[in-house]
């Protein structure tokens, strides 16, 4: 199994806080010290209440932390395409929203126009 996603949220996690131990992302995500060794090591990946509630503590969107997730177990090349497609729809939902709150919010904060 690819663990890669599952890695980087972990890391993601320790860097928000300051390298921390297995021991304290297993009392931040409320798991055992050996559930997070597993993740660590690449044996299984994160679940889905442990991934919301990392996307929470570290401020990320948590459909694309699970998307990603559920795309590291995918079996199936269509249940893979699945999730990249999910993925790919989420960031262009996100561009677009990010693109009208500049154009309106870019007046306010820089003193001009955007016409």
């Amino acid at each position: 199994m690819d663990c890669s996603a599952t890695k980087k949220y972990l890391d993601i996690l320790r860097e928000r806080y300051d390298g921390c131990s297995d021991y304290r992302i297993a009392q931040l995500l409320h798991v055992s010290k050996a559930c997070v060794s597993r993740w660590s090591n690449g044996k299984v990946g994160l679940g889905d209440e442990s991934a919301a509630r990392l996307a929470d503590l570290c401020g990320l969107d948590p459909v694309k932390v699970l998307t990603e997730l559920h795309l590291e177990k995918a079996k199936s090349r269509a249940t893979r395409q699945y999730y990249e497609e999910v993925l790919r729809r989420t960031g262009t939902a996100q561009l677009v929203v990010l693109s009208t709150l500049f154009y309106y919010l870019a007046p306010m904060v820089t003193g001009y126009t955007t016409l």
